[in-house]
This record gives structure tokens, C-alpha cells and sequence, in this order.
């Protein structure tokens, strides 16, 4: 029996850094974006030589699968991608701030007034205040809608019997 009193030796374990180097690495050009699939990416990071044709060998497809589907680069993947996502999600949103506030401020304090005025007409669409479709809705019954259908049906088999 273990003495009570000894504590256990326990870790810190970080699942970010569990990765190892080339795999960090593969999980960057995933993230880049720049090449286009992972089978490109492994080729990179592994520097695969390519066959004789220059193309990248099948076998690394294959590779690239099992890295993939690795549960601590799948997890990874996953968390770069939300943290890209939520990085350009939340740059957009300020921008837009930015030139809605810009435009305010424009709307309201610029010197002339063709500048206050086309503030404001950008503004207005920014909430569809100007909108320059016009929707026409027709009112048909289904009777209409079938005979027009049987028309046209008509005239398209006219239409084929004439060709022929």
C-alpha cells in the first residue's frame, strides 16, 4: 500500500503544444488557406519529392488523411478555423462601426451640404430607407395557372411535330 499522505505526480497537460513541430506546421498551411488541399500542405511541411511528372505521390494522400483525421490535429484544426472565424467576423464588424459612425459624424458636421446629403442618402440605405425595386404580386387562381400550362404544353409539342 501507497502512503496517504504522498501526493501524486501530476502534469500540465496543454493539448495546443501536444503537437509536434511538422504538425504545428501542417495545421498553419491548413489554416493559410493558400494551398488547395491538405494532400498540398503534408507535401510542403513533410518536403515530399515529387514523381517524375512533377506531380505530388499518392501515397501522401493517404498520409494526409490519417493526420487529418488525428483526434489532437482535428481539434486543432477546429480552433484555428473558430479563431480565424470570430478574427474576421469581429474586424468586419468593426469596420462597419467605423464608417457608420464616420458617416454620422459627416452627416452632421460636414461643410458642405451635397457632402451632409450624401451622408445621409448612405446612411438610408445602409437600413434599405431607399429602396428602388418595385414588387408587383399578381393574383392567379390555379385554374388560370393550369390552362396557361396546358397551353404551353401545346404549343411546345406543336413546335417539336413542326421540326420533325
Amino acid at each position: 500500500m501507497t502512503d496517504k499522505t504522498e501526493k501524486p505526480n501530476l502534469k500540465i497537460v496543454n493539448k495546443e503544444t501536444d503537437l509536434t513541430i511538422k504538425q504545428r506546421a501542417f495545421v498553419d498551411e491548413i489554416i493559410k488557406g493558400k494551398l488547395g488541399s491538405y494532400k498540398e500542405a503534408y507535401a510542403k511541411v513533410y518536403d515530399v519529392t515529387l514523381t517524375k511528372q512533377g506531380k505530388i505521390p499518392k501515397w501522401v494522400e493517404v498520409e494526409a488523411s490519417k493526420l487529418v483525421a488525428n483526434p489532437k490535429i482535428a481539434l486543432s484544426l477546429h480552433k484555428a478555423i473558430q479563431r480565424k472565424e470570430d478574427s474576421s467576423v469581429a474586424s468586419s464588424l468593426r469596420t462597419r462601426n467605423y464608417v457608420l459612425e464616420r458617416l454620422m459624424s459627416e452627416s452632421k458636421e460636414a461643410d458642405s451640404d451635397s457632402t451632409r446629403v450624401r451622408a445621409l442618402e448612405l446612411l438610408g440605405k445602409t437600413v434599405s430607407l431607399f429602396n428602388d425595386t418595385i414588387e408587383i404580386k399578381e393574383a392567379r387562381d390555379s385554374e388560370t395557372i393550369e390552362e396557361e400550362i396546358e397551353e404551353k404544353i401545346v404549343a411546345l409539342l406543336q413546335e417539336a411535330e413542326g421540326e420533325q
